[in-house]
């Protein structure tokens, strides 16, 4: 070995100049691309999460892809990314429902374009914004655009979707419902056209089309915020046209849908029927719904149908007492649709009651309170009538008598069972001239004059009478509910 001499190092790899200059371009490339991959798959995970009925979770998580992509784009307006992260703020913007945004993102994004497939995909953007900013005619021709190159079905099937919508509006029934159905082809798990269409159908007098659609959309077996959307859907067939809902709902107790919303259904069914004179069958179809969901909220609703039935057949205070039984029922279920007017008519009942035990004119206040606040005509009628029969003396009697009279006729078979020659309309008209010729009740209808009190004053004292029971009955009925009273 030579003193001296030094070992010489090993040897340094040589580096190009080109590649020391480019390798902080391909640093922040790497960031753009990173940032961008991240708002992508912020962007699946939102889009999911609001399919999936997330959807405060999800347009959170849609703004977080937004501002990642927004920031690429910023950065480097210029850089090979910028396209791909301003397409997916557009499509985020849209999901989110932000519609002015939308359609400026989508202008931006026109500056990108390098061929006229890019532009017309960027029509299809923008048409799709315009559309909800209420301009369908600008948004037709935009949809159509970006129909003439999309070929991704799903994608194409939401601009069909969106152009059936812009046609519709321009009272364009034929070509709208060509695109509606066109989308369903592409998609037809996608319930959306369906929905829109069976609106549309009923809107323009089509209402057996539309029942038809949502037959179909029923055995689908849709889910969560779906399923609300065809309860809307099929709502507004009902209301539209009950005739051709009768052919959606006929056997919808036993589709797919949670038992609530069945029920819900077999209700409207069972509203359809009472509506076209068939009551045993409504009624068979509000019994159904209760035990189809009977804790459900919505089942308060036909618990009220029910009563409403029974009260339009009662007769008698036993009668009305089987009704308040089930008025309880009602009431222990959780508050719902109908709560209100279940426990206003429980308690306009617990009144009737003690009027009727407290007798006299209490029969008279009992049988207002059955004609209008029950609707219960038939029981009204002979409370009328008991009124007169206890005090035929009473100044207000001839008032009862008019009031049966008014009430007479409704529901004979029922009514036959009183004795016709006390209570036929016949014998109510001649007992009111034979024996209340005098009062001016009488002779505001047959004429006549030399009353000992006015109408006026009849009426007055009347209405003072019946304000005192109703303090009474009020008491009754708060001292009876209060828990020192309570069994």
């Amino acid at each position: 070995m030579m003193r001296g001499v030094k070992r010489s190092a090993t040897p340094r790899p040589f580096i190009p100049v080109v590649f020391i200059v480019a390798a902080p371009i391909l640093a922040a490339g790497c960031v753009y691309f990173n940032a961008l991959y991240n708002a992508n798959r912020l962007f699946d995970q939102g889009r999911t999460e609001i399919e999936d009925g997330f959807e405060s979770r999800g347009r959170a998580t849609l703004r977080q892809s937004i501002e990642k992509a927004e920031r690429v784009v910023q950065s480097n307006p210029e850089s090979r990314w910028a396209d791909d992260a301003l397409t997916l703020v557009v499509r985020a913007r849209l999901l989110r429902e932000e519609w002015p945004e939308a359609a400026d993102a989508s202008r931006r994004l026109f500056a990108y374009a390098r061929t006229g497939r890019d532009s017309a995909r960027v029509a299809g953007y923008l048409g799709s914004a315009e559309l909800k900013l209420g301009h369908p005619a600008l948004a037709d021709s935009l949809l159509t655009v970006g129909l003439s190159v999309e070929e991704n079905g799903e994608a194409r099937a939401q601009l069909l979707a969106n152009r059936a919508l812009s046609r519709e509006r321009l009272g364009h029934i034929e070509e709208a419902d060509e695109d509606f159905r066109a989308a369903s082809e592409l998609r037809s798990r996608w319930v959306d056209p369906r929905l829109e269409r069976a609106r549309m159908l009923v809107d323009n007098d089509r209402g057996s089309e539309a029942a038809l659609e949502l037959s179909n959309v029923l055995n689908m077996g849709v889910r969560g915020v779906e399923e609300d959307e065809v309860m809307d859907a099929v709502e507004y067939l009902v209301l539209g046209d009950p005739s051709a809902a009768s052919g959606t709902l006929a056997a919808v107790e036993s589709s797919e849908l949670s038992f609530p919303n069945r029920a819900t259904l077999v209700r409207w069914r069972g509203d359809i029927r009472l509506a076209e004179g068939q009551p045993e069958k409504a009624r068979a179809d509000y019994e159904l719904s209760i035990r189809l969901a009977p804790q459900s909220r919505n089942i308060v609703a036909s618990h009220l149908s029910l009563v409403r039935l029974d009260l339009r057949v009662a007769t008698t205070m036993d009668e009305l007492e089987s009704v308040m039984v089930r008025l309880d029922e009602a009431s222990a279920l959780p508050p719902g649709p109908g709560s209100v007017e279940i426990n206003d008519l429980r308690n306009a009942a617990d009144r009737m009651v003690y009027w009727v035990d407290l007798g006299n004119l209490g029969y008279l206040a009992a049988a207002e309170a059955a004609r209008d606040r029950l609707e219960a005509r038939q029981l009204a009628r002979r409370l009328f009538l008991e009124y007169a029969q206890v005090q035929p003396e009473a100044l207000w009697a001839p008032k009862a008598i008019l009031a049966a009279l008014d009430l007479t006729g409704v529901d004979s078979a029922r009514q036959g069972e009183m004795k016709p020659d006390v209570s036929s309309r016949e014998a109510l008209r001649q007992r009111l001239l034979d024996d209340y010729s005098h009062s001016a009740y009488v002779q505001v209808f047959v004429g006549g004059s030399g009353a000992e009190f006015t109408y006026e004053e009849l009426e007055a004292g009347l209405r003072r009478q019946l304000e005192r029971l109703d303090v009474l009955a009020d008491q009754a009925v708060r001292g009876a509910r209060s828990p020192t009273n309570r069994p």
